[in-house]
């Protein structure tokens, strides 16, 4: 079996809670790098503070990037979770985006690696990626999917050169994005949770995961994994993470790596 390369996203830090504690305890036993996504609005000066201690003590194992500003922005009226889609203009973008990273690096000091941008909900467009690129972004990461029907939609989106197609968003998992400014490094499993057939959220075992990250490996040289820590909220949650985990850490096809290492650097045309 070739080598599959493993990546580790958390999303939403913001407060030092007992799950985020957990989740940064796991990974560094087995020393697994993690790019931790902050929430600019989120983050408070306890959570700074341990992130600022953790990372002189593990430089190499924990990252922290900018997952947007608010996390939520209104749209037809109503408030959602998602801040970088809905037809926001490019000013009005640039504008919150550069607020968000201005106050991580205030906040973080060196500790604040502000190459990579995650947006919330995975949601963004082309004045999105016109914004990364003027402000010095080197990396976003979203999501993709694996099925025969995703990948062939994808292909037909990237022969076109389109963000979005039909309304869906289409990936560009380790490629250049539109216009070659910023490269897509993008996450395929959710730890957390899944629709079943009468579309109830059910939670994953150790096993459903591995299941997962077996037909993953299948597809992609690189398989990035999406936790969000505060949902590790219960024995059972801890459970099936720290099963998991320390399976994939035991797999000798398995090499793990940092987010923004994935990142093409050279421009193919």
């Amino acid at each position: 079996m070739r080598e599959t390369i493993v990546f580790f996203r958390d999303d939403d830090v913001g407060e030092l809670t007992d799950a985020m504690r957990f989740h940064f305890d796991v990974l560094l036993k087995h020393e697994i790098p993690c790019a931790y996504q902050v929430v600019p609005n989120y983050l408070d000066h306890e959570c700074a503070g341990e992130i600022r201690r953790l990372f002189d003590l593990h430089p190499g194992l924990v990252h922290f990037n900018q997952h947007g500003l608010y996390h939520e922005q209104e749209l037809a009226g109503a408030r959602v979770h998602s801040e970088f889609a809905g037809g926001r203009s490019y000013a009005d973008q640039l504008r919150d985006i550069k607020t968000g990273r201005d106050l991580l690096a205030d906040r973080l000091g060196s500790a604040f690696e502000a190459d990579v941008f995650t947006p919330p909900c995975h949601k963004y467009d082309r004045e999105t990626l016109r914004a990364l690129g003027t402000l010095g972004f080197k990396t976003l990461s979203a999501g993709i999917r694996i099925d025969r029907a995703s990948r062939l939609f994808y292909d037909v989106g990237r022969l076109f050169g389109r963000v979005e197609l039909y309304g869906r968003r289409v990936s560009y998992h380790q490629r250049f994005t539109p216009e070659r400014r910023v490269a897509e490094v993008s996450v395929v499993i959710d730890v957390h949770q899944q629709r079943d057939a009468s579309n109830k959220r059910v939670d994953k075992s150790a096993d459903h995961l591995w299941q997962e990250f077996s037909a993953a490996r299948e597809v992609l040289p690189a398989v990035g994994v999406m936790t969000h820590h505060n949902r590790i909220d219960s024995a059972e949650h801890r459970e099936a993470f720290s099963v998991f985990t320390e399976r994939l850490a035991k797999d000798p096809g398995v090499r793990f790596a940092s987010l923004r290492d994935l990142a093409p650097t050279v421009i193919k045309i």
